[in-house]
């Protein structure tokens, strides 16, 4: 694993950059097979040899003065702020007033100075460090010098991807010629457990391509750390093998025994159960962080232990003691029989679902990581980089245009994110190409146009009904979508600006014409809440999809589609759906805003038919009760010079624009800020505030980002009503299940839950939330547990469901959601937990717009508040090949018979997909969502062979023009 941790001019955790020095120095000694004690510390790096260094040991002298930016042996400056300790200044909050400590005392923050650098951890696998542990003195020099080895190939590679900036604001960007890094070899964990792994203290200093020395740009070193993760362990495997050890490959399932989609290379011989054993840090982790709410790394932080240091001789001695309970040899790993022989691999089109599983545009790390995973064990690094680069041959792969970058912070040299390679699947670019031709083919149909009496007496009993008259945008808005459209119609309106309202009315229109209305949305539980709204029947995405695919429904011409929050759909639905639409002539109206929680599949249909049709806006939000919090609401949208919202554009907005529009959001929620010394406290902050404030539960909504965090507020509030009597004190703890993860869930009677998967005989979905009544013990296992649904659709709340918890176990806590769930609610107050990694200007968007009369409040550490506005003009839209544009014609399509074949194993699989889902109806869904992947990738795979005449190179005739494939739509 690769861990890459910043370290300043004061270390990082609180250390100074001695303190980090000093660490690093006390690290293990190692006695070879000879006994005798080898140096575990070296210096790497070609920057190393610039400066003369590697004859030279590694002291406490040499690391603190490059620690300092200085050359240790000439203490010459290597950057412009070399010895810069930076400046203290005192910590203090939002309102400015210092920051005191548990003593009292003012806390003290550092500004500026030299960066020490970063500690980039190379640790090895479990299965290897206990290989390392239980093995001979020779057997150990064997496995140590195969770890390095791998740790240095990814490490030379990691160094050649790192840039510096040059030139006024830094704008220009240039590779480097060299890093210098100390190696420093550890063996043990905290706990003193087998732990092979290899801290590079990276210094904050380069040798650039033009030979001056400086700092550097980490960015690349975060990019690249989870690619050079699958590369070091690639060689570390391959090593092992040329030592005789076996390995197999491993494909990770999850707790209900389901294919994840990770897959990694093990040792022959040590199964996951002895692994398991000798993970108690792993362990301590992630109980620690699932019970806080916090992150892994800070989880880190809040667990660890004095590193008590042992001499080598006591942790060899202590490791096979603990092993003597296993009936583990090198010898008996060296017999154990590997499986690499008989992997099945993954089609080119299996990994091209993956690689856009959730983008429709994937870059050279991506690849190294997807196809790094499906070989591992199999391949070395050299053997990975001839496999992607036939596999972009032999799949024709779409050359993408490079992120793009805002005028203002171009230079004359740009960073590699900026030039690189970016790829998409040939059938990605046109299943976006077929969402714009479908929209601009529709877009002068008018049989779905009502009469404009027809609009005029909706809008005018609506009116007379309400008692208030409609703006102009709303008037404009209602007669687009009756009149001014064609068959594909899109209704963008801001969070809160009344989206509702004009539903009703084009609802009320067209059905006075006999056209029927059908909802669709991308989750059951929103589908329910479109429904009980606007009275429309309604389903999921997946379902509608489904139904469609299996013949069990029928669109009509009078149909018209209404697909709410599109901002959430994918590419691909949202190219099936209109496809279907389009055979049977019946409308498509795509409502939502794009700027709100983007899709989890690929790209973003609702951006595509926008660009192919144009949209009709709502922008007067009305949702907030207050008039400065609806000017807070306007205040995360992109506007013109004259206050009008434009539509954001991905890579448009510059680092100063991000900046400067956070550092605006942050000012108009301070008073909203609520913050504290830890994660830890900020959640105690907001449970006491929550329990405070004396609105009703059911006017309350608590916000968080990760499920670990969701995790500890729920707790929080629960422990908080059982001490207020409001909810039961006799616990029983049951097994729970989300999206295949299994965990203890206690339940009382009072306790609110949601469900999290469907269930046909409950009649609930994902999302349902219910009160428990009772709960008693079963006598077939288990408990019987009675619970009321609450809903907001009538004939839906206070409705009594039974279930018995052997039967039915996808169920959490529902105290508090994460921010993407919570999209489509309106609550009078809302509690929201900072996690400034998880967030950007989407999420805080659709954060604060939960709030509808009463307050919101943001809870977060004093740390993250001031780098609040960092994040909350930050833009993470979702990617789509048109609007990047293609970089230059795809290569020659792939032989038919080599479509053929991939096709013949999806065929395969399906059949045996159609034969699971007979076999087990308990299984339906999931084989039904098994069955309309596979089908479709087939017909994608027919159309390729229809057109496996097309000339190398060439693209798919008149359909997609070339100059459009060349500058993308707009660009």
């Amino acid at each position: 694993m690769f861990n890459v941790t910043a370290l300043t001019a004061q270390g990082t955790d609180n250390k100074s950059g001695a303190a980090v020095v000093e660490y690093l120095m006390a690290t293990e000694y190692y006695l070879d097979k000879d006994g005798n004690a080898q140096d575990t510390m070296a210096w790497g790096g070609r920057m190393a040899a610039h400066l003369n260094l590697l004859s030279v040991p590694v002291t406490r002298e040499t690391m603190s003065k490059l620690a300092e930016g200085f050359d240790p042996l000439t203490g010459r400056a290597l950057c412009q702020n070399a010895g810069h300790k930076g400046k203290v200044r005192p910590k203090v909050d939002k309102n400015g007033d210092p920051v005191m400590d548990a003593q009292g005392k003012p806390e003290v923050v550092v500004v500026g100075g030299h960066r020490v650098g970063y500690d980039v951890t190379v640790s090895s696998p479990k299965d290897v460090g206990i290989l390392f542990a239980m093995a001979s003195p020779e057997k150990r020099d064997a496995v140590l010098k195969a770890h390095q080895a791998a740790s240095a190939t990814a490490m030379s590679r990691l160094e050649s991807m790192v840039e510096t900036r040059r030139g006024k604001g830094g704008k220009d960007v240039i590779g480097v010629s060299g890093l210098v890094w100390s190696s420093h070899q550890h063996f043990a964990g905290r706990d003193l457990d087998m732990d092979l792994h290899t801290h590079h203290l990276v210094y904050g200093v380069a040798l650039g391509e033009d030979g001056k020395e400086s700092t550097f740009d980490a960015v690349e070193i975060y990019r690249h750390a989870r690619a050079m993760d699958e590369i070091y362990k690639l060689e570390l495997y391959k090593n092992l093998q040329d030592l005789g050890y076996q390995v197999e490959h491993v494909r990770e399932l999850d707790d209900d025994g389901k294919e994840t989609d990770r897959s990694y290379a093990r040792l022959a011989g040590i199964d996951q159960d002895v692994i398991d054993h000798f993970s108690k840090r792993r362990k301590a982790l992630l109980e620690y962080a699932e019970q806080h709410g916090v992150t892994n790394q800070q989880a880190n932080k809040a667990t660890r232990k004095h590193k008590h240091e042992p001499t080598y001789a006591e942790l060899v001695e202590h490791w096979q003691e603990a092993l003597k309970g296993f009936d583990l040899t090198p010898d008996k790993l060296k017999a154990a029989q590997g499986s690499l022989d008989q992997v099945e691999h993954k089609s080119d089109a299996e990994l091209l679902e993956l690689l856009h599983q959730n983008e429709a545009v994937f870059n050279g790390i991506d690849l190294v990581r997807v196809l790094g995973m499906e070989y591992a064990g199999k391949l070395d690094a050299a053997g990975l980089d001839a496999r992607i680069e036939q596999f972009k041959q032999d799949n024709g792969l779409v050359l993408v245009n490079a992120e793009r970058l805002a005028d203002e912070d171009r230079g004359l040299t740009l960073a590699r994110k900026h030039t690189e390679d970016r790829f998409c699947a040939p059938w990605m670019l046109e299943a976006e190409q077929a969402v714009v031709d479908i929209a601009n083919r529709r877009a002068n149909e008018t049989q779905h146009h009502t009469s404009q009496a027809t609009v005029n007496r909706v809008i005018e009993d609506y009116q007379q009904v309400k008692g208030f008259q409609l703006t102009q945008e709303q008037l404009v808005a209602v007669n687009h979508i009756c009149r001014g459209s064609g068959g594909v119609a899109n209704l963008s309106g801001l969070a809160g600006t009344g989206k509702t309202t004009i539903s009703e009315l084009y609802k009320e229109a067209l059905e006075s014409e006999g056209m029927v209305l059908l909802g669709v949305c991308v989750s059951n539980k929103a589908a329910q809440k479109l429904e009980a709204e606007s009275g429309m029947p309604s389903t999921s995405m997946a379902q509608m999809l489904f139904d469609l695919d299996e013949g069990k429904r029928l669109l009509q011409p009078n149909d018209v589609i209404v697909i709410d929050e599109a901002g959430m759909v994918d590419t691909r639905d949202t190219r099936a759906l209109l496809a279907y639409a389009e055979k049977a002539k019946a409308k498509v109206i795509l409502q939502g805003d794009a700027e709100q929680l983007q899709p989890i599949g690929a790209g973003s249909g609702f951006q595509l038919t926008k660009k192919a049709v144009g949209d009709v806006k709502l922008t007067e939000i009305r949702r907030q009760a207050r008039q400065e919090d609806r000017e807070t609401a306007m205040g995360f949208y992109a506007r013109d010079e004259n206050g009008k919202v434009i539509d954001l554009k991905k890579g448009a907005r510059s680092r100063q624009q991000t900046l400067d529009m956070g550092e605006e959001q942050k000012k108009r929620l301070m008073d909203s800020i609520v913050e504290a010394h830890s994660q830890e406290k900020s959640i105690e902050r907001l449970v006491t505030d929550y329990f405070k404030n004396k609105a009703p539960l059911d006017d309350k909504l608590v916000l968080a980002h990760s499920r670990a965090e969701v995790g500890a507020l729920n707790a929080g509030i629960r422990q908080g009503l059982k001490e207020r009597g409001e909810i039961g004190t006799d616990e029983v703890v049951v097994e729970g299940r989300v999206n295949g993860r299994k965990f203890d869930l206690a339940l009382v009677e009072g306790d609110r839950v949601m469900f999290t998967a469907k269930n046909m005989e409950l009649g609930v979905v994902n999302g349902t939330q219910a009160t428990i009544q009772s709960i008693k013990p079963s006598r077939a296992g288990g408990y019987d547990i009675t619970g009321t649904l609450r809903s907001e659709n009538p004939k839906e709340n206070g409705r009594k469901v039974v279930w018995n918890t052997h039967e039915h176990r996808a169920l959490v806590h529902d105290y508090a959601v994460t921010v993407h769930k919570s999209q489509g609610q309106g609550k009078r107050e809302v509690f929201h937990l900072m996690n400034l990694g998880m967030m950007d200007n989407a999420s805080s968007l659709v954060a604060f717009t939960r709030l509808t009369k009463g307050t919101y409040k943001l809870y977060g550490t004093y740390d993250d508040v001031e780098q609040l506005n960092t994040r909350l003009g930050l833009e993470r839209l979702k990617a789509t090949v048109l609007d990047a544009g293609i970089r230059e014609q795809r290569a020659a399509r792939p032989p038919a018979q080599s479509i053929g074949t991939q096709a013949g194993v999806l065929q395969s699989k399906l059949d045996a997909l159609f034969h699971e889902h007979k076999e087990g109806q308990e299984t339906r869904r999931a084989m039904s969502d098994g069955e309309r992947k596979a089908r479709r990738l087939l017909e994608v795979f027919d159309h390729g062979r229809q057109r496996a005449t097309i000339p190398p190179g060439s693209l798919e005739g008149p359909r997609i023009p070339a100059s459009r494939l060349q500058q993308g739509l707009g660009r």
